[in-house]
């Protein structure tokens, strides 16, 4: 690796440990960089001749939140890898290490032979100055979320599962600014709490106010998160209407386990789905 002053990457750091800043591991390929100085960021630059990829160094024993602004062109991957990856054979063959988001169709690419594959993402590029946040909790088991907008996260149904990933970059003559904030002990305890929360109140069922349908299937449901999830569900339920005396909301083409699927994300912010294209169309519909 050699160094050279153009800011291409930008890895920034809210670190836990006072004075902590973000550091190369290892890199492999024609990687360029800037040294952090002491309270700002390392910048990156790849070049030509296939992927360039980078490991940093975090001190977020909690985990950690990676944004992700592709500046030029699309060859981008971002994600994790163990801290002891092997990253020379990274992507020869198809032999991935770790679990990343490809910015050219917002598709999964990661270890156990997945390619391409659906994470709930709309499958289009990501645009020019638009953000794609990656999220990784170790504990209480390690889990892998993106998101859009940086407020609800879809997860990631990685087999593979480690507890010591560390932010992986790889990249192919794209120009890309990427953030990384490591996730502290209050944090994640307040996003495990909501999840626990939610969790309970879509498993439980306790005083459910109104009903989705969907065939012959019945989902009962609370109004007040459907309402906080989907601005077209609000306006149905606090209309005059059938769906607002009724309490009562019909989705008649779509399959109820689709329904159900978009339902439980809408309470948990989860997603776990084989036809995550259904559930996407789905969900785009109620907004």
């Amino acid at each position: 690796s050699r160094h050279s002053g153009r800011s291409l990457f930008d890895f920034c750091s809210s670190c836990s440990e006072p004075g902590a800043m973000p550091q190369v591991l290892r890199s492999f390929g024609a990687l360029q960089w800037d040294e952090a100085s002491a309270d700002g960021p390392i910048t990156f630059k790849g070049t030509g001749g296939g992927y360039n990829t980078a490991l940093l160094q975090t001190s977020g024993r909690c985990g950690f939140v990676m944004r992700v602004q592709v500046m030029r062109g699309r060859m981008v991957m971002a994600g994790i890898a163990p801290e002891d990856a092997d990253i020379t054979h990274c992507w020869l063959h198809r032999k991935v290490v770790g679990h990343y988001i490809f910015t050219k169709n917002l598709t999964w690419f990661g270890e156990g032979g997945v390619v391409g594959r659906d994470v709930g993402l709309p499958r289009r590029s990501l645009a020019v100055g638009e953000q794609l946040h990656i999220r990784y909790i170790v504990k209480p088991q390690p889990e892998l979320s993106v998101s859009l907008d940086g407020n609800i996260f879809t997860v990631v149904p990685m087999e593979h599962k480690y507890t010591n990933c560390v932010p992986c970059v790889s990249l192919a003559k794209s120009d890309a600014i990427v953030q990384i904030e490591n996730l502290h002990p209050f944090e994640q305890d307040e996003i495990e709490g909501r999840r626990t929360m939610q969790d309970r109140l879509w498993h439980d069922r306790l005083f459910t106010d109104c009903t989705v349908t969907c065939g012959s299937s019945e989902f009962h449901c609370h109004r007040a998160t459907l309402a906080n999830a989907s601005a077209v569900w609000r306006t149905a339920l606090q209309s005059s209407f059938r769906e607002g005396r009724d309490a009562k909301l019909s989705i008649e083409d779509a399959h109820p386990r689709t329904v159900e699927a978009v339902l439980k994300y809408a309470y948990t912010c989860e997603f776990k789905f084989d036809d995550a294209a259904a559930a996407l169309g789905l969900a785009h519909r109620y907004e």
